[in-house]
């Protein structure tokens, strides 16, 4: 059984390797110095998310947005979520079915 894969926010590259890997084919996804994100392409479901080099999230799904900061980053090992862990606080990024389904469709 494949185990996910835990990131600290200090290693900034592998975090744009991973999230490149995760999201890719899915949408338009921009990787650069500081930031990482991803936004859905209609006609599928409204989404995104985005992590900057210094911890901060940015995560919107229609009727839903959040802003926190973030220490660790973990991928499933099956690359279908993402969660954001904090001090305080947790958040977890699922890439919607309808999406994952274009990339196999």
């Amino acid at each position: 059984m494949s185990e996910d894969f835990e990131i600290r926010i200090t290693d900034w590259n592998s975090i744009c390797l991973m999230f490149e890997e995760m999201f890719e084919g899915l949408g338009k996804v921009e990787i650069s110095e500081n930031l990482v994100s991803f936004q859905s392409i209609q006609p599928h479901v409204a989404t995104g998310i985005s992590l900057d080099s210094k911890g901060r999230i940015l995560a919107n799904m229609p009727l839903h947005s959040i802003e926190t900061e973030f220490e660790i980053v973990k991928i499933s090992a099956d690359k279908r979520s993402i969660k954001l862990i904090g001090g305080n606080s947790s958040y977890v990024y699922h890439i919607p079915s309808e999406i994952l389904n274009s990339r196999n469709g």
